[in-house]
């Protein structure tokens, strides 16, 4: 073969080459999930969310924003460091999902009574009434979270109900809660497609008969699990479920 000849046909050859790359590179962009991450002013679960978001990084494309509050009270160079990328623009509709891994009381309180006077309170309703996922972080929010406790050992019970039942109002508007240990399997749970959910919403079956705090352990955060009639339920397990945001029931 001539060398002129050799020549081209290298070029085709490399050509080839570069066009397939850039063509998978270009559809694994195009099925890569946009996450939006909402930093709100809550110092508790600061450190394990950011382990979260770390793990997170990299199979979802990650873009983040802040509140006011947040840059004043969260370490920024650790933010940083993740490696997302900083946004202002297109926040609800340019990202598949919302990750809220700081969420105030505040911010519970103004979503759960249809208040929308900030940022974070109005982006997250539009994340909503959208109907895309929401995930959020309750170590700074939920009474029963060893973060809060810490802080707080001697919370009046009637004002912690208050607080649960805000909880569980954003939990009836489809936001998934989960620990900031947590949040990184939360996500991904809350992207898996609708159609391998159960189509009538029926809840999980455990077999066990004794619930133990070990037992709400292995179950996913927020879920809802049916249990056997007769079943036992320890003190424990039922505190390991209010910070799971896990509901038990008994089938009847």
């Amino acid at each position: 073969m001539p060398e002129q000849q050799l020549r081209e046909l290298i070029r085709e050859v490399v050509a080839e080459i570069l066009a397939a790359q850039r063509g998978s590179a270009g559809a694994e962009s195009a099925e890569r999930t946009n996450g939006l991450v909402l930093f709100t002013g809550a110092a508790l679960g600061f450190e394990p969310a950011l382990q979260s978001l770390g793990r997170l990084n990299g199979r979802l494309t990650l873009d983040w924003t802040q509140t006011p509050s947040a840059e004043r009270i969260l370490d920024q160079q650790r933010i940083a460091a993740i490696g997302m990328t900083p946004v202002s623009n297109s926040l609800v509709v340019g990202h598949d999902v919302l990750i809220i891994p700081t969420l105030t009381v505040n911010l519970v309180a103004k979503v759960a009574h249809g208040i929308g006077d900030c940022l974070a309170s109005n982006v997250i309703s539009d994340f909503i009434m959208r109907d895309k996922p929401v995930v959020v972080a309750t170590n700074g929010a939920c009474p029963d979270s060893p973060d809060k406790r810490s802080w707080y050992p001697h919370i009046p019970e009637q004002y912690a109900a208050m607080l649960r039942a805000n909880l569980a109002t954003l939990k009836s508007f489809g936001v998934r809660l989960c620990g900031a240990d947590q949040l990184d399997t939360a996500v991904v749970k809350a992207l898996e497609p609708r159609a391998g959910q159960p189509a009538t919403g029926a809840a999980a079956v455990h077999p066990d008969r004794v619930i133990t705090a070990a037992t709400v352990h292995a179950m996913t955060p927020g879920s809802t699990v049916t249990l056997m009639p007769n079943a036992i339920i320890t003190d424990l397990a039922r505190d390991a479920a209010r910070q799971g945001h896990i509901t038990l029931s008994r089938r009847s």
